[in-house]
């Protein structure tokens, strides 16, 4: 039986890319909180075994309201690790198509080069009204990612340099 997940969607992801970028402040986000948010955007039930940082405690209601999938899910980490797969097409399509510039590690959105449609379903997407994606564009991109007590370390999602 195959089953649909939007994670292996190189299509979807993009989406979920354009979307994140077109929320946070500047449309400008550091490469490795780009992947994370992401990450989260698809498996939002993960945050939860985590030891949330101070600047997301004012969301712990909303995300301990999350549901538990119906499917098992493996190894957080190896999920991140095939992602970063997909994530790298998108950011090479859009990239492409110049809606976003990358650097080694950031990424910029060039918002004059969404289509209006596209912009106009972001507006109408329910999950960008809700509590837990305030926290992915808000709190994340400004999230102390490396050291021992960054979420890198955190979430043991990636390699962290201590400092």
């Amino acid at each position: 039986m195959v089953i649909y997940h939007p994670a292996y969607d190189v299509h979807h992801c993009s989406y979920r890319l354009l979307h994140v970028l077109s929320r946070v402040d500047d449309g400008r986000v550091s490469l490795d909180s780009l992947r994370l948010i992401d990450f989260y955007y698809v498996y939002p039930h993960l945050l939860k075994r985590i030891d949330l940082p101070r600047a997301l405690k004012k969301y712990s209601a909303s995300i301990s309201a999350i549901a538990e999938p119906f499917e098992i899910t493996p190894n957080p980490r190896g999920l991140f690790f095939d992602l970063a797969r997909i994530q790298d097409s998108a950011l090479v399509a859009l990239e492409q198509k110049s809606i976003l510039s990358t650097s080694v590690s950031s990424v910029a959105l060039r918002a004059e080069n969404i289509p209006v449609s596209l912009k106009e379903h972001f507006e109408l997407d329910d999950f960008s009204q809700s509590d837990f994606f305030k926290a992915l564009v808000e709190v994340f991109p400004t999230l102390k990612l490396d050291g021992a007590n960054g979420f890198k370390s955190r979430s043991s999602l990636m390699e962290y340099r201590y400092g």
